[in-house]
């Protein structure tokens, strides 16, 4: 029976042992995380990539709030560099259309072909909303041809063959009024390679 006794208190002993080890060694790991992470987000700081340096300090920040020289540098991303918006018309400009070819459509189905060209190309990410405020404009007839153009462009060229104008707002783009009396007729057609 005593055996049995000791052998039980050095099984107990043992796996104390163990568990303080590995609730020991857990903190070392996570610090050395810690560090790995700010090292990073100071590496991305002295690059200049201030998007992923205030990600990854942030990190080290939440978990350390009294880290100074992390606080210096988050303090000085906030107050110096505003995260850019991307702006529909900017979206729009990036996104390149490989063929555009439209044969006596009006500038309603011109739009929707617009639509699903800009959806393949950017495969789905980039689905145009535009909005004709004019129904007059929207039955007017365009032909149009166009290689390697940004989105944007395109649109510029309806614009031009309808006699209308595009306003970019920040979810749409809205195709209104007469821009010019004295501007392109709708029988116009547009060719142009970039």
């Amino acid at each position: 029976m005593k055996t049995t006794m000791i052998g039980t208190k050095v099984s107990v002993t043992a796996a104390a042992l163990l568990a303080v080890f590995f609730f020991a060694s857990a903190p070392a790991t996570a610090a050395e995380d810690l560090n790995a992470v700010y090292q990073q987000g100071r590496a991305a700081f002295y690059q200049g990539d201030f998007a992923k340096a205030n990600q990854l300090l942030s990190r080290v920040a939440a978990a350390n709030p009294r880290h100074v020289e992390t606080n210096n540098m988050l303090a000085y991303i906030r107050a110096n560099h505003r995260p850019q918006e991307v702006t529909l018309q900017k979206q729009y400009e990036a996104l390149i259309l490989p063929k555009v070819e439209f044969g006596d459509v009006t500038l309603r189905e011109a739009l929707e072909g617009l639509r699903a060209l800009a959806k393949n190309a950017s495969n789905g990410k980039v689905v145009p909303n535009v909005i004709i405020r004019s129904e007059e404009a929207a039955d007017k007839k365009v032909s149009l041809t166009l290689s390697n153009i940004p989105l944007s462009e395109a649109i510029n060229y309806l614009t031009q063959l309808t006699n209308t104008k595009a306003t970019y707002d920040k979810h749409a783009v809205t195709i209104s009024g007469l821009a010019d009396p004295g501007g392109a007729t709708a029988e116009a057609s547009a060719k142009s390679s970039k």
